[in-house]
């Protein structure tokens, strides 16, 4: 028995080592992963927000006449393209038409393709504000900054593989994590760090387990390219192969060479709302206008556990409905599904919610790791032991990853209403902000006294979200008074949740413990007196 229980012991102390290194090494990535993939649950609404001059969320047309726009504008500005897309608003974020053609010739700047968004009146909104929006957040959390995408994907990859093993790992060490979870001791120290991390770990231990294992799912191929080798070999025409039977039916047909008319949509689109009573269309794609041989696809919204919606295709000439398309293979409809429940995009807005919260408590659970880590060294110094250079280091990194961040973000969104609109570059600029702010973070955390540092950054961090509605309200009309006026609850929603995160760090700062004042010694009588008669003598 005794001897069982050794092994057991060495066991789980063994996960235990690997536990803290796999969160500790690339904890600074992770942070950043959970930090901006939990604003891209919000993408849409964010980019609503940042393009103030767009029109409200109310004001929105019909499908039928958003159709119409979409491909008038289209066929006016690109009449020889070889495909056309256009994207509907659909229930959330900005109600832009977004509109796409494939071109058979390059343009001036040498694009082969045109993407533009319209409002309903088919006025390209684009040209009002060039902003990254909440889509350059959300694209960092896999495809970081300022490096190839290649290398970066990769680094995500090793990234998630470390947290993957973290989470496994936590569970096996901690073998009461489930009481844990209920216990909760504040002015503890390192205990109170604990039991912090306990409970941001296990209250949303299935999001994160879910999360990193479909992280490593979206780029199976990548990841594992002996996958794609030995099951499809490597030449084009197997790649093509491939990509067929994931997705049957995706591919259009060769154009016929014969000119028609453009497409009538109205005939297909009736007979796919018939045919999906209740839901809303979420993009039609035409292929091959003005040919014989065009083809409508018509999409809707995702519902239930799907990555994509479905889809029905019509004869572009005749609006004859063509053959459905096959059912995607087992593997095809597994790697949807995970990769549905990683991004969400059937969640309502309270799941949402739910997704971005779980994504903050993975980025908690990152930071009182790091907390902890540094605190239980600390405990283990004498007081009269100068600390390590090593953990002093740590000490103020976390400060520069947990806080510097946020104000990062902010900083982010202070851009996009206090740069000029017209400016070259503005939307990397916006980037740019967002990164000069968190290098700043590290500077003034190793230049200050440690905890002087933490409630400052706290009280900046909380400063800047607290005035952003009034920064909003002072440069643009879409302020919080106008949008729940225009009930544009996006808009509005987006100024309310500032203003509560700034709350949250006002609490937050006035826990922080304030640096203890200098204690200055006067000197006594007999020591003047005794200085005195040293310098008579």
């Amino acid at each position: 028995m005794s001897n069982n229980t050794g092994l057991h012991g060495a066991f789980r102390q063994s996960m235990s080592w690997l536990h803290t290194w796999c969160g500790l090494v690339l904890s600074l990535v992770l942070y950043f992963i959970f930090i901006t993939g939990s604003f891209g649950y919000f993408n849409y609404e964010i980019d609503h927000w940042m393009k103030p001059e767009n029109p409200s969320i109310s004001e929105t047309a019909s499908a039928d006449d958003m159709l119409e726009t979409g491909f008038g504008y289209l066929r006016e500005e690109a009449p020889a393209a070889s495909r056309y897309f256009v994207t509907l608003p659909v229930g959330r974020g900005d109600p832009g038409i977004r509109v796409f053609a494939q071109l058979e010739e390059p343009t001036d700047s040498g694009a082969m393709r045109l993407s533009e968004q319209i409002n309903v009146k088919g006025e390209a909104t684009s040209v009002a504000r060039d902003t990254g929006g909440g889509n350059a957040l959300y694209r960092m959390h896999y495809a970081l900054h300022y490096m190839p995408y290649d290398l970066a994907i990769y680094i995500v990859g090793v990234s998630t593989l470390f947290m993957f093993l973290a989470i496994i790992t936590g569970i096996i060490v901690h073998k009461n994590i489930f009481k844990d979870f209920f216990t909760l001791r504040l002015g503890k120290g390192q205990r109170s760090w604990l039991d912090g991390h306990n409970i941001s770990s296990v209250l949303a231990l299935p999001f994160m387990l879910m999360i990193t294992y479909s992280g490593l799912v979206f780029y199976e191929f990548e990841y594992s390219p002996g996958t794609l080798f030995l099951g499809m070999g490597v030449d084009q025409n197997s790649l093509d192969e491939m990509f067929e039977h994931l997705r049957p039916g995706r591919t259009a047909p060769d154009p016929s060479g014969n000119p028609a008319p453009f497409p009538d949509i109205s005939g297909p689109l009736a007979q796919a709302q018939a045919q999906w009573p209740g839901s809303e269309i979420r993009f039609v794609q035409v292929d091959h206008p003005g040919d014989a041989a065009a083809v409508i696809t018509i999409s809707r919204s995702v519902e239930g556990l799907g990555r994509r919606g479905a889809s029905l295709k019509f004869d572009g000439i005749t609006g004859a409905p063509l053959s459905p398309p096959q059912s995607a293979p087992p593997n095809a409809a597994f790697s949807g599904a995970v990769l549905a429940l990683h991004e969400g995009r059937f969640a309502n807005t309270w799941l949402r919610w739910a997704y971005f919260i779980s994504g903050l408590l993975g980025a908690a659970m990152i930071a009182t790791g790091l907390l902890l880590w540094a605190k239980k060294r600390r405990s283990k110094l004498r007081p009269t032991v100068p600390a390590p250079t090593s953990l002093v280091f740590v000490e103020r990194t976390n400060l520069g990853i947990i806080v510097g961040l946020p104000l990062g973000v902010a900083a982010y969104f202070w851009a996009n209403r206090l740069l000029p609109v017209d400016m070259n570059n503005r939307a990397e600029w916006e980037l740019h902000c967002l990164f000069l702010m968190w290098g700043l973070s590290f500077m003034h955390a190793g230049a200050r006294e440690l905890r002087r540092a933490w409630r400052e950054q706290v009280a900046l961090l909380a400063v800047l979200f607290l005035l952003l509605p009034i920064v909003n309200a002072v440069t643009t009309d879409a302020h919080l008074v106008n949008s729940l006026a225009q009930g544009d609850w996006v808009r509005a929603g987006f100024d309310l949740t500032a203003l509560v995160f700034a709350l949250i760090m006002c609490l937050v700062w006035r826990k922080l413990a304030p640096a203890p004042a200098r204690s200055v010694r006067y000197p006594g009588a007999s020591e003047v007196l005794g200085r005195s008669n040293e310098a008579d003598a």
